[in-house]
């Protein structure tokens, strides 16, 4: 590439001889007549008076004032920002009347002055989706709630007067009631005498008396004088499977109408409670049971009942966690049918 003065302090530049010399004008300087030199390079000299001629019409353009660009570049910056600015503002506005919308399918729960929203998952509105994702412990409390009862028992042996807080289910609509035997008698100290109470989950009050005991297999029927009671739908515990979901609901520490949910954890396991009492086939569950549980319902997805709780282990004394038992719907109803005649 051919090189140029560029306004050292000499006053002469050099163009290669190899490159054909044409005359061109750069920065108001015009290239002239050469002559070749002893370095391989001609020697040209400026014309000063070309020089002095273009310098003054350089000087004769008026140029706009600084300030006036500087504007412009501004608002070429500016002008951008600005639309994208009012661009984000729309659309902010857009989503947030889109969220207040969408909240509207959710539940609101209003707490002294202000209204809390419980959502939806976003992109949800699947009514089908929705059921799906579910817990299956808030559909089968729905359904089987007005099925489990509460059982308060109160009686006295050897001098001492002793009260006991178990769970029961319905068995049928005029008011027959399933729970464990060992909630009625106060695990095995009481025969008879003892006041029994039941609450349904509706806060109902009714005493009742016991119809009938199977102490072996720890499974007792009571009645109370009631009628229209929704009784529970027993499930096959033969068709259960592991891992399937275990509902359990009933008062642990007489809190009444405690859901808890877990899973069957094993089927078919023995125990033995006593030197004198051995229980076989039950139902291991991991859903967390208390004292209280003894005698309530455990069911299926579907609201079935598989099982009545019996007992857990605790884990102060074993260090388990979560594993508890309840006997198989299909051992309860062949008791019950024996102790009720029905």
């Amino acid at each position: 590439m051919a090189k140029f003065w560029t306004g050292r302090p000499s006053s002469e530049f050099r163009v290669p001889l190899s490159m054909k010399v044409i005359q061109p004008t750069t920065f108001g300087r015009h290239v002239k007549a050469c002559s070749p030199t002893f370095d391989g390079y001609k020697r040209c000299a400026p014309n000063v008076k070309e020089r002095t001629e273009v310098m003054n019409m350089r000087a004769s353009v008026r140029r706009e004032p600084r300030s006036v660009g500087r504007g412009r570049r501004f608002w070429q910056i500016a002008l951008p920002c600005l639309v994208l600015t009012l661009v984000a503002i729309a659309l902010v506005a857009q989503g947030c009347s889109g969220g207040t919308s969408a909240t509207t399918s959710g539940s609101a729960t209003t707490i002294g002055s202000s209204t809390s929203t419980t959502p939806t998952l976003p992109g949800v509105g699947d009514v089908d989706l929705q059921q799906d994702i579910a817990s299956p412990a808030q559909v089968v409390l729905n359904a089987v709630n007005p099925s489990v009862v509460n059982i308060s028992v109160t009686g006295s042996a050897g001098g001492q007067t002793g009260t006991g807080i178990g769970s029961g289910v319905i068995y049928t609509s005029d008011g027959l009631i399933l729970t464990n035997d060992h909630v009625v008698t106060l695990d095995g100290n009481l025969s008879s005498g003892q006041s029994i109470t039941v609450t349904l989950s509706s806060g109902d009050k009714f005493p009742a008396t016991i119809v009938g005991e199977d102490a072996a297999r720890d499974i007792a029927a009571i009645k109370v004088a009631k009628t229209g009671l929704k009784p529970i739908t027993f499930g096959k515990s033969s068709e259960v499977g592991l891992a399937e979901w275990a509902i359990v609901i009933g008062s642990p520490l007489d809190f009444r109408n405690t859901v808890s949910l877990g899973i069957v954890s094993g089927l078919d396991r023995t125990l033995q409670i006593s030197s004198t009492q051995t229980l076989t086939g039950l139902m291991q569950i991991d859903t967390p049971i208390s004292p209280g549980n003894s005698g309530g319902g455990c069911f299926d997805a579907q609201g079935h009942f598989i099982g009545m709780p019996e007992l857990y282990l605790p884990p102060g004394s074993t260090g388990a966690q979560n594993i508890g038992f309840a006997i198989p719907s299909d051992t309860v109803a062949t008791v019950a049918k024996t102790l009720t005649g029905r």
